[in-house]
């Protein structure tokens, strides 16, 4: 009987600790700023080289066409070298579900 009674006191104390916790906030974390330095370290020298290839690539076309595929190069150059550079600490927040 007093075992029962140990048991059951243990299980409402528990019970009674997960009900007092509220819902989750989202609020910026240090990891996530680490985390786009982490990024940063591989995505900003891999956008270089996918510009520079793209770039090469481009004025082959170019040369190639004798500046007929203008828009097929312009496309190429737009796709590797536009948009940003660098992850922040936001970009690194807003893909956690």
């Amino acid at each position: 009987m007093h075992g029962s009674f140990v048991v059951s006191l243990a299980l409402a104390i528990s019970l009674a600790g997960c009900a007092m916790h509220g819902p989750a906030r989202p609020q910026p974390q240090a990891d996530d700023a680490s985390g786009a330095v982490a990024a940063n370290f591989w995505y900003a020298p891999g956008r270089a080289v996918i510009c520079g290839t793209s770039a090469i690539i481009a004025a082959s076309v170019m040369t190639m066409t004798l500046g007929q595929a203008y828009d097929s190069a312009s496309e190429l150059m737009h796709g590797g070298c536009s948009g940003p550079w660098t992850v922040n600490d936001q970009d690194v927040r807003s893909t956690v579900p």
